[in-house]
């Protein structure tokens, strides 16, 4: 009896052994590798534009799943300070720095393009069968470029408005509608004494988006969807009869209704204002969801749609971030293989949901996610065009940055009263027009 048990103990060690190893050649087919010795192994620097707490722990948690299935790649990635991460980045690329994947944006691809610092990705393309599967907002962006693909879009983004509704039940106010809204609602929720006010401004990095649309809205109907810095009659929106208007009430926004330093805000500072108390109104991208979740209650604060202009309309940008190669690369293979990774459905969504934004494949706007609140603006803005207009960000200009840079620093001179609306106005106007006749080879 004893052999007898043995016996069959030994058989079931055995058949336990084979199973084992069985199941390990599953996993060997599936990437898992033997880990390779160090000196073997390619080290990949991957280096970040956008930042936030959330985002970057789900970037990290793809990381290590990654180097789990490719022990011969190491992934080093690479923070730089949030409001100077493009110029850095831009440095890094022009300096001919030892990176190989830079996070692009549709602000700065084609100034990384058009001086060949990327590497195109069309010969990769072919090879990827979920390039088909991403959504026509995601290929339109990372095709951008000369209708070349240098980025594959690791998420997109669309502004909304965020309200404190609390304060807001209070007083019996409703959310803004317009932009003339905005400013009385904010001056009547702006108490300095408290440390409250009613919009969180931002002058600082990135201030030319909420100037640039507010202009856009107050020309209306007007403005070219495709090439949103002029008018469908070739003038730029900076020339329009209400650009005016528009301009002086973007400086009445930071005067009567923000904290004297948001002048220098960026966008950690606006975020941190509304989540923390400090102002009553904000306008960003949903990115910021999974941060407000976590200092704010659900009944304290509400989304809403964008405010329009005086014909009821409202224009927004479809923005995207991804992950394109560096041309100084020397391990491009292993680069790409590390992007498809992260850019299949299962890693793409996961990282989408943890940093609050909308992932690249088709049929996620539609997703339950999309059509509860606080993501509802977004389908409601959708599903009525006449009043929300996409337009093109003009990001297809070469020296697109370079206004980007006049709306920081130009725009600080005229919230302080240094710089008069209408100098203002030329300038942009003059700087568009430049920039067309540049385009058109003239």
């Amino acid at each position: 009896m004893m052999n007898k048990a043995l016996y069959l103990l030994s058989w079931m060690i055995m058949i336990s052994i084979l199973s084992s190893c069985a199941n390990n050649g599953d996993k060997q087919s599936i990437g898992t590798q033997t880990p390779a010795p160090d000196s073997e192994k390619v080290t990949l620097k991957v280096v970040q534009s956008l930042m936030t707490p959330q985002r970057t722990a789900e970037l990290k948690k793809l990381i290590g799943q990654f180097e789990l299935q490719n022990a011969n790649i190491r992934i080093q990635l690479i923070t730089p300070t949030e409001d100077n991460a493009d110029d850095a980045i831009l440095t890094m690329l022009e300096d001919n720095q030892d990176i190989d994947i830079v996070e692009v944006r549709d602000i700065t691809a084609h100034t990384y393009a058009s001086r060949g610092l990327l590497v195109s990705l069309e010969r990769y393309l072919p090879e990827w069968s979920n390039y088909s599967l991403i959504s026509e907002d995601a290929r339109l962006m990372a095709r951008d470029i000369g209708d070349i693909t240098y980025y594959i879009p690791n998420s997109l983004y669309q502004v909304q408005l965020y309200y404190r509704k609390d304060w807001f039940d209070a007083k019996a106010l409703q959310a803004p509608e317009t932009w003339e809204q905005l400013y009385f609602v904010g001056k009547q929720l702006t108490k300095p004494e408290l440390g409250r006010y009613g919009f969180a401004f931002r002058g600082g990095p990135g201030a030319a988006n909420t100037l640039t649309s507010m202009i856009q809205d107050y020309n209306g109907d007007g403005v070219s969807s495709s090439d949103s810095m002029f008018e469908l009659d070739g003038t730029t929106i900076f020339a329009g009869e209400r650009a005016a208007e528009a301009l002086e009430l973007y400086r009445k926004l930071y005067v009567e209704t923000s904290h004297p330093k948001s002048i220098d805000w960026g966008f950690n500072d606006q975020v941190n204002a509304f989540a923390n108390g400090e102002a009553a109104m904000l306008i960003q991208d949903s990115d910021i969801i999974p941060q407000i979740r976590e200092k704010l209650k659900n009944n304290e604060w509400a989304t809403a749609p964008l405010p329009t202009g005086p014909q009821g309309i409202s224009h927004y940008n479809v923005g995207a971030a991804g992950w394109g190669i560096a041309l100084q690369s020397k391990h491009r293979d292993e680069a790409w293989a590390f992007i498809t990774y992260l850019s299949s459905a299962e890693s793409n969504r996961a990282f989408a949901d943890a940093a609050g934004l909308r992932s690249i494949y088709s049929g996620a706007i539609d997703d339950e996610k999309y059509a509860t609140s606080p993501y509802a603006p977004y389908i409601l803005m959708a599903n009525d065009p006449i009043h929300y207009r996409g337009v093109k960000r003009p990001s297809h200009y070469t020296n697109f940055s370079e206004y980007y840079r006049m709306g920081t620093e130009l725009g600080r001179q005229y919230l302080q009263g240094t710089l008069a609306t209408e100098d203002l106005l030329k300038t942009f106007d003059e700087f568009w027009q430049n920039q067309k006749k540049l385009a058109n080879g003239q």
